[in-house]
């Protein structure tokens, strides 16, 4: 960023303007001129076709109050003031605003004045009532055509010379008359200047509020999204929505969740040689590797403990079948601790149990709160674990009656199981080969 942008910025402090109520920053007056143009463009598109036609109906007025010079005052009115001002209507609606539109406005304030201090130097009985719409002219320059401080202020000095001019050729007032007047001209056109500057400053604190405000929201819309991102990073999206909407406790019963836990063999030892930061690398692969699977199987990450990973299936998404895509989970992560042996270049196991059963699940805490599981399920997907053997999937009865039609497993037998008592457990190998009897199901995204 450019340091005339940095000062530019809407964090900073309010801009400075100038005597002509401009931007000193240039980058940020150009923004103004461009924002503030179409609005500029809609009020003149009103207010020189609606002045004109006023300014033209007063040909009324002339034939009523000065017919001895009603000829040469409708020349001047019409044959003068109309043309300039269908030109100045029309570059106020076209592209050239920015570029001539300031210009054209002068000429088109100029051309008015002209008319009514010509007809009023001409008249002989009435001519000081039309001197004195000159010197209102003057003043509604900001209002009437949005003349700004420089303009205005050359539209005074060039109407004041204009009055002069034509009341020595054909007025010829005392010189009294002129002071008063050419003073009153001076005067009321100071105020248009000191008007003209109070409404650009008006206008470019509207400019510069209406950028902080914008600014304000596409921040807190930067938050909010940053917000929901870490929202959703730890919590499923459907909680998250709920939780948002009422934030009381969130507590759901499922009749049948597949739940898996998987351990690092050997990562504790792993722990006590490696650096701390490389330690917390090689960790951050691989479960990295694990939510990238996870996502696309659409399973729900439960936690992480240490190398410990949780994940289950049936939740909130009901694409796959849950036990099958905890299956295909299982041997994801087998395959990939594989390939992270390579990449690290020392052995690297994964035990990994499952089980399939009634859950209950909810979000607790109010600070740093998750979203968990719980149930005999839960414990027992941890039994599968540890009664594991490294590199290996360790499956209970109700996991394998689920997958046995699309999966090899192999029998374990009876094993006496913390807590739990005897379980007749199997172990996962893989899908069913091809050209088996059972019909192969498709293989999901890993």
């Amino acid at each position: 960023m450019s340091e005339s942008a940095a000062q530019a910025s809407p964090s900073g402090p309010p801009p400075r303007v100038n005597l002509a109520g401009r931007f000193v920053n240039r980058e940020l007056e150009r923004e103004f001129q461009r924002d503030h143009c179409e609005p500029l463009r809609r009020f003149l598109a009103l207010s020189v076709p609606l002045a004109s036609a006023v300014f033209l109906a007063y040909g009324v007025h002339d034939a009523l109050l000065v017919p001895e010079v009603r000829a040469r005052a409708w020349a001047a009115r019409y044959g003068l003031f109309l043309p300039i001002a269908i030109c100045a209507s029309a570059v106020v609606r076209s592209g050239a605003l920015l570029r001539f539109g300031q210009i054209a406005l002068l000429g088109y304030g100029l051309a008015a004045n002209l008319v009514v201090l010509y007809i009023g130097a001409i008249a002989a009985e009435h001519g000081y009532l039309y001197t004195s719409y000159a010197v209102l002219f003057v003043t509604l320059g900001p209002f009437v055509v949005r003349m700004n401080v420089t303009t205005q202020s050359v539209f005074t000095v060039l109407t004041l010379l204009a009055y002069l001019l034509l009341d020595t050729w054909y007025g010829k007032s005392d010189i009294s008359i002129r002071v008063s007047i050419g003073s009153t001209l001076l005067a009321m056109g100071g105020i248009g200047a000191i008007l003209a500057h109070r409404f650009e400053q008006q206008a470019r604190a509207g400019f510069w509020q209406a950028r902080l405000i914008q600014s304000q929201v596409a921040e807190l819309s930067r938050e909010k999204a940053r917000s929901e991102e870490l929202l959703l990073n730890v919590l499923p999206p459907a909680i998250a929505e709920r939780l948002k909407r009422d934030p009381r406790a969130i507590a759901d019963a499922f009749p049948r969740v597949s739940v898996l836990f998987a351990d690092i063999v050997g990562f504790t030892r792993m722990s006590e040689r490696l650096a701390p930061e490389v330690l917390v690398e090689r960790l951050n692969l691989m479960f990295s590797s694990f939510d990238e699977l996870g996502d696309k199987l659409k399973l729900e990450k439960i936690k992480t403990i240490g190398d410990a990973y949780m994940v289950a299936g049936g939740l909130h998404s009901h694409e796959y079948d849950h036990a099958q895509t905890i299956a295909e989970m299982a041997l994801g992560m087998r395959r990939r601790a594989a390939e992270f042996t390579k990449q690290f270049g020392e052995p690297l196991d994964i035990r990994i149990g499952i089980h399939s059963g009634p859950v209950v699940a909810g979000v607790i805490g109010k600070r740093k709160f998750i979203y968990d599981v719980w149930g005999d399920t839960v414990n027992t997907a941890s039994r599968m674990e540890s009664h594991g053997e490294p590199g290996k999937i360790h499956v209970s009865e109700a996991m394998y009656l689920l997958l046995k039609d699309m999966y090899e497993l192999e029998a374990r037998g009876e094993l006496e199981i913390k807590g739990k008592g005897k379980m007749k457990t199997w172990y996962l190998l893989d899908q069913l080969a091809l050209g088996s009897h059972t019909a192969l199901p498709r293989r999901l995204p890993t």
